[in-house]
């Protein structure tokens, strides 16, 4: 049995202690202050170097020393997210960890104090990165900026995977990310009386025609690639006026970063065009993206290896390609030479990510944190420290 699973087993009760205490405070993006406060605690607590502060409620913390001697070796760190999801439930508008954020800030903790009383590796040190804002994808790019990965030679992620994925006691090394794209629009017609409907222009039309026409894009049916329209508006006034003030949100998913920006070229055409067969105007107020992934294989196979010596070879996944998007995919893309991986754990999650209602297996948090203590001790105590870029 692997050191760090047996590690992990001998820690469960206070592993689930610990997720029980984030799941019980979920926050929304950039507002996880009580999340942030008690991670901070319990590590200081634990004998790390904590600082606070990073991209608003961000924080680092690094144990100097993982092995106890030699700290001329790499810098690993290992990132987590902190904020929820917004629901409405029986009307209210409610915060819920449905995308597993508590776990994920709960394995990267034991997985830090695993290391931290084993000192198993040889030499090197860790850094653990909990991350504000992943939700909105701006949280990575922030912390980046804040200067969280300054200094690090190389980073691992790690998510829970929807059942339809992977079950418990299995996990992937390389979970591949689409790439992701959201084109809010404001679209602007000519108020009018609705007795007069021919003085105006009226953006309900105008919204509704964009909407029919970014439907009419269709992708290759070869390649991995969406476009829908997540959210629309159009008029807020009284009832008797033609509505002037539109909006249209829409949402893409790709394979890579290239056919996400085609696609998403396509639709800004359609749209714009669609507005303005109708007499209105449509302008790309915002672009949120989340790139599509950037991995190292000599981290894929460090994550394999970790993966393998924890859950043996019937428990070791080969990449798993997801329809969800990541912004843990800005530390590479944002940080010349650093190498990344992200593992995909089985969980035995459902009824599926981001709904009100998830809820996964616990044990799972223990093989996640023993995973990522096995990848820390076999990246620091490994000489191969090629730079092959997936």
């Amino acid at each position: 049995m692997s050191v760090y699973l047996k590690a992990a087993i001998e820690m469960r009760d206070e592993i689930e202690d610990t997720w029980n205490a984030l799941h019980g405070m979920p926050e929304p993006p950039f507002q996880e202050t009580k999340t942030a406060g008690f991670i901070a605690s319990q590590l200081a607590e634990a004998g790390f170097n904590v600082k606070e502060g990073l991209a608003d409620t961000g924080l680092v913390a690094e144990l100097p020393d993982v092995a106890g001697s030699d700290l001329t070796g790499p810098v690993i760190a290992l990132r987590a997210d902190m904020d929820a999801m917004g629901h409405r439930v029986e009307g209210q508008k409610v915060w819920v960890h449905s995308c597993g954020h508590d776990a994920h800030s709960t394995m990267v903790m034991a997985a830090g104090m695993m290391l931290a009383r084993e000192c198993g590796a040889a030499r090197g040190r860790l850094r653990l990165i909990f991350q504000p804002g992943e939700e909105t994808g701006l949280g990575a790019g922030r912390m980046v900026e804040a200067g969280a990965v300054r200094g690090v030679d190389a980073l691992l992620g790690i998510h829970l995977r929807p059942i339809s994925e992977c079950r418990l006691g299995q996990a992937t090394p390389c979970l591949w990310h689409s790439a992701g794209r959201t084109l809010s629009y404001s679209v602007v017609g000519k108020p009018s009386h609705t007795g007069r409907p021919h003085l105006g222009v009226n953006v309900a039309d105008a919204v509704a025609m964009a909407t029919l026409a970014v439907n009419s894009v269709k992708p290759d049916p070869l390649k991995c690639a969406t476009a829908n329209v997540v959210a629309l508006s159009a008029g807020k006034g009284p009832g008797g006026v033609i509505p002037e003030q539109g909006t249209l949100t829409v949402n893409i998913r790709s394979e890579s970063d290239q056919i996400a920006d085609e696609l998403g070229s396509r639709v800004d055409r359609a749209v714009k065009a669609a507005a303005a067969a109708n007499g209105a105007q449509a302008e790309l107020e915002r672009e949120k993206q989340m790139p599509a992934p950037c991995y190292d294989e000599g981290m894929v196979d460090t994550a394999r290896r970790a993966i393998v010596s924890v859950l043996g070879e019937a428990g070791g996944v080969e990449r798993i390609t997801t329809p969800g998007s990541e912004d843990f995919h800005w530390y590479a893309r944002r940080s010349s030479g650093l190498r990344a991986a992200y593992i995909g754990l089985g969980a035995d999650f459902s009824p599926g990510l981001h709904h009100p209602d998830a809820s996964f297996d616990l044990q799972a948090l223990v093989y996640g944190a023993a995973i990522l203590a096995e990848a820390v001790a076999g990246f620091v105590n490994s000489d191969a420290n090629s730079k092959r870029r997936m």
